[in-house]
């Protein structure tokens, strides 16, 4: 199965839930969601495909030393990336699943085994959104020392090539890196994408970039406007220039959507009043100080303040209105920024939550921007 890009066509991802909530840390939200069981959340997979969504996004990390957010359900309780992505994938028939796997935690014949399979057995759905890990805790739970941030992307670019050539190549490789030493071919199936399953990677740091450039598909960012889309694009615009690759950008975004005028704002107020600042902080200590596109945004602020501006979903762009005016909003981003796709996370998530984005899709569609998946694959 080979992929094409539309570059006219905004692709529709869906961030599926790693937690009860994401980007806004409110506990009126995570109370209002359902529980992160195994029924409510295949029930939302197949939501989505229902809807329209292209895809399904999982993000992933591995250290649970955030107790205040963990006991409110702050991106918590969180599944195993692959594992759930296996679950999501048997459940659904169309979309595709992208799924976090870190390098410097694996081995890169561990990740391409396993992304084999799912891409295998899911017929050519599966997408890998490569992560290098942004925290001392994670590399201590492995018995690892704390790799400076440079260096895991240079050691995520040598991986990254070998995982490619176990996927591609029917010998055996003999591989003698600078960080990995690989000797051997893995088992079949290989992956059934060619010439390998989506990559993406969600770093807009220097290195990060540098990084998209060179081996993904698309890079997912943090924005909170059309301004700071369109400096990661430039950025990243140049370094594809020198390489001749077309590398798509797509940014997170938060949705609500209500029928009446004024509606969708007023409940994302009321989100922010019960907003669980401890937990807030918890989550920010660790993205604030570790991941450097999204402490770049805030680096102004005190460091209270920048928390609880990034608890309150002060790193993404937010879509709330009328299913017009979220319609116009998709439409101005298209036409104005340079994205390729965008991910929708719903911070009041639930199958009913997800059929809102419905009446979204035929001002899309009659805008030339939008086609249902199915229509593509067709093509």
């Amino acid at each position: 199965m080979t992929r094409s890009n539309d570059p006219d066509r905004l692709g529709i991802g869906y961030f599926f839930p790693a937690g009860k909530t994401n980007f806004v840390y409110s506990d009126e939200a995570a109370r209002r969601v359902p529980e992160m069981r195994r029924g409510p959340l295949l029930e939302l997979a197949r939501t989505a495909e229902e809807v329209g969504f292209d895809s399904l996004f999982i993000a992933d990390n591995w250290s649970g030393h955030q107790r205040v957010a963990e006991q409110f359900g702050h991106q918590s309780p969180a599944f195993h990336a692959p594992l759930l992505a296996m679950a999501l994938l048997t459940a659904t028939e169309r979309i595709r699943v992208i799924s976090t796997f870190h390098t410097t935690h694996h081995k890169p014949a561990h990740v391409a085994r396993m992304g084999a399979t799912l891409d295998a057995f899911s017929e050519g759905r599966w997408g890998w959104n490569i992560v290098t890990g942004f925290s001392a805790d994670e590399a201590a739970l492995f018995g690892e020392e704390f790799v400076d941030h440079d260096k895991r992307y240079e050691m995520a670019s040598e991986f990254v090539d070998i995982v490619k050539r176990l996927w591609s190549e029917a010998e055996p490789i003999d591989v003698e890196g600078q960080y990995y030493r690989v000797k051997g071919r893995i088992k079949v199936p290989r992956p059934v994408q060619k010439p390998h399953p989506r990559l993406v990677s969600a770093g807009a740091s220097e290195a990060g970039m540098a990084f998209a450039a060179r081996h993904c598909d698309e890079l997912v960012t943090l924005a909170s406007s059309v301004e700071g889309l369109d400096k990661v694009g430039a950025k990243l615009s140049t370094l594809t220039q020198n390489n001749g690759r077309r590398v798509g950008l797509c940014p997170f975004s938060l949705t609500i959507i209500r029928d009446e005028d004024g509606r969708a704002q007023e409940e994302f107020d009321g989100l922010l009043k019960s907003l669980n600042v401890e937990a807030t902080r918890e989550i920010a200590a660790d993205v604030l100080g570790s991941i450097e596109s999204a402490r770049s945004m805030f680096d102004k602020m005190g460091a209270d303040e920048a928390a609880i501006a990034f608890g309150g979903g002060g790193s993404v762009l937010k879509l709330l209105g009328t299913p017009r005016q979220v319609a116009e909003q998709l439409i101005e981003l298209k036409a104005n920024a340079s994205m390729s796709s965008i991910l929708i996370n719903f911070p009041l998530w639930s199958p009913q939550e997800l059929r809102t984005f419905t009446k979204v899709l035929p001002y899309l569609r009659e805008a030339g921007i939008w086609k249902h998946p199915s229509e593509c694959d067709a093509a």
